[in-house]
């Protein structure tokens, strides 16, 4: 009985392991081909993404190519020229779910006229020999594309915001510039349109071969005006053989006065559009200053049109559709008067002034001298002009309201509250000091500290008055390292401040640790390795006219400003008599100040030397601030003033003149 029942089992074992077996087989093959397919989607989708549009012909059936007349490199130049055309970048896509032999996703990419999102496309797969294959259509490059179809684009630009500042005035605006230019025809022959062509390049500062390549454009005809120069201003002087029209162009009506801070703009290059695929070979960008910090801002976007055209050139269908954004204004905390009154005050010196605002932290001026004309660089300056400003030795293009300077004495005041408030300096002690060079003890070898004006003894008005570096590095040695950085701590030294402009934090010293007594000494008197741009000090010394409470800098108006308690109001009311006296009294260093009313002052010299022996190259330092409604305090720094013949609190007395 069990042999008749095993055949039959044993049968049916073997189909089902047959049909296991093909079932197996089955659902393999089936895996295999799903996950050929995914691979092929995502390989396209991923070239498109990284615009690797090399690897677009291997994903593509060869029929399909084919039947829209495209080579392999007419294919790759197709999807080239029109994302580099229209700056697509930034896509991003949904891959669709589907057992069916189909690419379906929808796209999203940004494009020089704005964001196009969710794009449908579809397309069939097919085997090619035993590979998958896309069907491509020309619907793969936007819907409802035929293969023969064109991209257009319309571009309307926006204008560029300008820059103002606080009362509303323009510091850069758009307008126009004469735009010098011959007509060719008029030029004359032979002998005669070589004189004349060598005058006008010697007229207009540029080269005869410039000229001849400008007339060469295949576009140029007898009649046509060619434009040969842009002018920096409005002048059209008369030169035989030359026209003039208008072209829009940015202006900086302050030129030299604000140079430094607002910058100006330059055309595009290829490395520009390299970095930036939105831009376009005639676009204008900030090449420096607040031009170039704020670009994104003052450039706005641009609007247009993208479309596809026919064969035949009707419009088919547009893909996006956009209006100009024309670039925000910006508006400065800098006032134009002050601005300019300031940059004039300098004269011939190289140097800096700033002017703050001490409650709000507005920045009022910002001046650096020597300048250049930043209408020059707009136009295209010249290469004899360009050597001009790179030859001159107190390089022009340097932010000096920016850059770091030793303080000197204008930080006692400082060093003073510090002491104050430690319990370590009491104002009214007078300390004796009866030679012009001192030392602790014969620990310092040969290094003293010394000063120029003598008394004995000095208190701490004495000290403010004339200035006695002796006196602070005492102060200094009493309080110890410990107590002189925390007070430090309570200003901005170390850090970064919220400003569109490049500055490096302010420092005590190196390494932010004072590691010897001669360290400590020297930086009471803002010697030693202390660095602050004069945006800092104004900062810093805003304490003095603002009760103790510190003004971080303000630029932009638009921004927040920001105060934090630094001294106490009693501490900064017990100093201000003294610095009053810097420029009432006599023998007060600041007395030359004595002309305008209301301001307490500190004078400064830093000495830049290698040795102590001798006078080095000195810059001239003056601190000065409004003691009867706290309108302004100001830094100026006069660099080599020994070569300027006036010192930096001279240079400034028109300004502050000007702020009453």
């Amino acid at each position: 009985m069990k042999k008749k029942w095993m055949l039959p089992a044993i049968l049916v074992a073997i189909i089902l392991l047959i049909g296991g077996g093909i079932y197996a087989y089955i659902v393999n093959a089936q895996n295999k081909e799903a996950e050929a397919l995914q691979s092929l989607r995502e390989q396209w989708l991923e070239a498109l993404a990284e615009q690797d549009f090399d690897r677009l012909p291997t994903l593509v059936t060869a029929a399909s190519l084919e039947n829209t007349g495209y080579t392999e490199q007419d294919f790759i130049e197709k999807y080239t020229n029109i994302y580099s055309g229209i700056a697509i970048s930034n896509m991003t896509y949904t891959l669709r779910e589907t057992d069916e032999w189909l690419l379906d996703y929808t796209a999203s990419f940004d494009t020089a006229f704005g964001p196009i999102t969710d794009l449908p496309y579809q397309a069939k797969i097919v085997e090619e020999g035993d590979a998958f294959k896309i069907d491509w259509t020309a619907e793969l490059i936007f819907p409802d594309m035929l293969a023969d179809d064109k991209v257009r684009y319309t571009v309307a630009q926006p204008l560029r915001g300008e820059i103002t500042d606080r009362n509303g005035v323009i510091i850069a605006e758009n307008g126009e510039r004469p735009r010098a230019g011959v007509v060719p025809g008029q030029l004359g022959t032979g002998e005669t349109r070589t004189a004349t062509i060598a005058r006008i390049a010697q007229a207009l500062s540029i080269s005869p071969a410039f000229i001849e390549k400008q007339l060469q454009q295949n576009w140029v005809t007898d009649e046509t005006f060619v434009p040969l120069k842009t002018l920096p201003t409005n002048d059209t002087p008369p030169i035989d053989g030359v026209l003039y029209d208008k072209i829009a162009s940015r202006l900086y009506p302050f030129a030299e006065a604000t140079a430094q801070l607002i910058g100006y703009v330059g055309k595009v290059t290829a490395e520009d559009i390299e970095k930036n695929p939105a831009l376009s070979a005639n676009d204008v960008i900030g090449r420096t200053g607040l031009e170039m910090t704020f670009d994104e801002r003052l450039r706005g976007q641009k609007g247009g049109e993208i479309y596809i055209e026919s064969a035949n050139g009707d419009k088919r269908a547009t893909i996006i559709q956009n209006e100009p954004q024309h670039g925000e204004t910006i508006q400065l905390t800098i006032d134009t008067i002050a601005q300019q009154s300031a940059y004039d005050a300098l004269g011939n010196a190289a140097g800096t002034t700033v002017l703050m605002a001490p409650t709000t932290g507005d920045l009022l001026a910002l001046v650096s001298k020597p300048s250049y004309n930043p209408n020059l660089f707009v136009t295209g300056i010249s290469q004899s002009q360009y050597d001009v400003y790179n030859n001159n030795e107190d390089k022009p293009f340097i932010s000096r309201f920016s850059a770091r300077y030793a303080p000197g004495s204008t930080f006692k005041p400082i060093t003073a509250a510090i002491g104050i408030e430690a319990g370590t300096l009491q104002p009214t002690e007078a300390l004796t000091i009866p030679d012009m060079k001192w030392q602790p003890d014969n620990s310092w070898g040969s290094y003293f500290v010394s000063r120029l004006n003598f008394a004995n003894p000095v208190n701490l008005e004495t000290a403010l008055v004339k200035s006695d570096n002796i006196y602070f590095a005492q102060q200094a040695l009493a309080m110890t390292g410990e107590k002189f950085i925390g007070g430090l701590a309570k200003l901005i030294f170390t850090e970064d401040l919220a400003l569109p402009l490049a500055m490096e934090p302010a420092q005590f010293s190196n390494d932010d640790s004072i590691s010897s007594d001669i360290l400590l000494a020297d930086t009471a008197y803002g010697q030693g390795e202390m660095l602050i741009s004069p945006i800092q000090m104004t900062s810093i010394y805003s304490v003095l006219a603002n009760d103790g409470q510190l003004a971080y800098p303000r630029l932009v108006m638009d921004t927040e400003s920001k105060t934090k308690s630094a001294f106490s109001p009693e501490t900064i009311a017990t100093i201000e008599p003294s610095l009053v006296k810097v420029v009432t009294q006599q023998d007060g260093t600041g007395h030359v100040l004595n002309v305008v009313p209301n301001v307490a002052a500190k004078t400064g010299t830093a000495e830049l030397k290698a040795t102590q022996e001798g006078r080095g190259i000195e810059n001239s330092l003056i601190l000065a601030y409004d003691t009867a409604a706290s309108k302004y305090v100001a830094v100026s720094i006069v660099e080599r003033h020994q070569e300027v013949g006036k010192s930096a609190a001279e240079l400034l007395i028109p300004v502050l003149q000007q702020l009453q």
